[in-house]
């Protein structure tokens, strides 16, 4: 039985809410990011253009033959968008710069600016060990805006939630536009239509055009999973575990750099690099080179937890800091780099035992990461 949508008017108010909590974090620090990594922008003419792509995209409705789910989710994205624009009071310059700014930049403003490149977290699932099933995350990001989090409760397993889902940043600053360009939630969609792995992966194939920036793990209480590479809107690539059923997700890297996606990536930053004349051994390339070491050293950590995989093996790989682990505090692969890297959050989520571990950093300006988890429960134990 399909669940009913979200109610848009709900949807909206909440997403108000957070605007005015922080409004700067919505409106001005994305595109004060974008210009401080690109001092020849003309502001004017790259929010000229801004508008006009959402005029443009909007108007691009999804066809209902091949993407039957869409007809009430476009219903849905447009009352979305017409309660926050009538809440907030937002311009239509304003709302494009709240809902297309990334994309715009992507597929039409790449002759103008570069977005910064800040490479975001790690996830892994293990089905077996010796605690039972775990996923594990580390959030990455720079620590500029950092506020600690509360009670993290949208991460606690939900009564009969049969699949799992996380994700991390994997973009690109030049994709070739898709077909479809409407603001599909391609990927809220398919938690509303699948409740295992192998349904997810074809929906999320299927609606491949409507979603891109980032890879994207499942897992389901049969213990399948699935890793879904996601640098472009115009691929996508599935990868599944080895007979440890052990599967990961990494940000800003393709794992197989031979693969279409994987080559596609590469030639497109060789591409970004020759347009703006910048070295091979600049911030851009070291960064990247990073995200490959990162990539590498979890996937290599994951073969070596042991048989049944150890907890506490896992743990260290996410907490200990680079190289020995994957925490960064305060990473700087490049003498340029603008923005350093930190992972603010590290979480375990132990099913059988319906229990989570979070190490997270505190407030700025101390913003340390602590040597002791919060425990949270969330169900009684299965």
């Amino acid at each position: 039985m399909l669940k009913p949508l979200p109610n848009p008017v709900e949807t909206a108010r909440r997403e108000v809410a957070t605007i005015q909590a922080n409004p700067d974090a919505c409106l001005k620090w994305p595109l004060d990011r974008i210009i401080a990594d690109s001092p020849f922008l003309d502001r004017e003419t790259l929010l000229a253009g801004l508008e006009a792509f959402r005029k443009e995209r909007m108007a691009k409705i999804p066809s209902a033959t091949t993407y039957p789910e869409s007809v009430a989710w476009v219903d849905y994205v447009l009352t979305v968008d017409r309660e926050v624009q009538r809440a907030m009071g937002f311009g239509d310059r304003e709302m494009a710069l709240y809902r297309d700014l990334r994309d715009y930049i992507m597929f039409r403003g790449m002759a103008r600016v570069a977005p910064p490149a800040v490479e975001k977290c790690r996830v892994a699932y293990v089905p077996d060990s010796d605690h039972g099933e775990l996923h594990m995350k580390n959030v990455d990001d720079p620590n500029t805006y950092w506020k600690p989090e509360g009670k993290p409760t949208w991460l606690f397993q939900q009564k009969d939630q049969t699949l799992f889902t996380d994700g991390v940043g994997n973009g690109l600053h030049m994709d070739d536009e898709p077909p479809e360009l409407f603001p599909l939630p391609a990927r809220n969609m398919m938690l509303y239509y699948c409740d295992d792995v192998p349904s997810g992966v074809e929906f999320l194939t299927r609606y491949k055009y409507f979603w891109g920036n980032g890879n994207y793990l499942l897992h389901d209480t049969r213990k399948r999973s699935a890793a879904i590479e996601k640098a472009s809107r115009n691929y996508v690539e599935v990868f599944y575990p080895g007979p440890d059923g052990r599967s990961h997700i990494s940000g800003m890297t393709c794992r197989d750099p031979k693969s279409p996606q994987g080559a596609y990536q590469r030639a497109q930053r060789r591409k970004y690099l020759k347009l703006f004349n910048l070295p091979d051994d600049g911030p851009d390339m070291c960064f990247w080179n990073a995200c490959e070491k990162f990539e590498a050293k979890l996937a290599n950590g994951l073969k070596d937890l042991g048989t049944p995989a150890k907890m506490d093996n896992l743990i260290r790989l996410f907490t200990r800091p680079w190289p020995e682990g994957l925490n960064k505090s305060g990473l700087r692969v490049h003498p340029d780099q603008g923005l350093l890297g930190y992972t603010l959050i590290s979480y375990v989520i132990i099913y059988g035992e319906q229990r989570m571990l979070r190490w997270q950093r505190s407030a700025l300006p101390e913003c340390r990461y602590p040597d002791v988890p919060e425990e949270f429960r969330f169900g009684q134990p299965s």
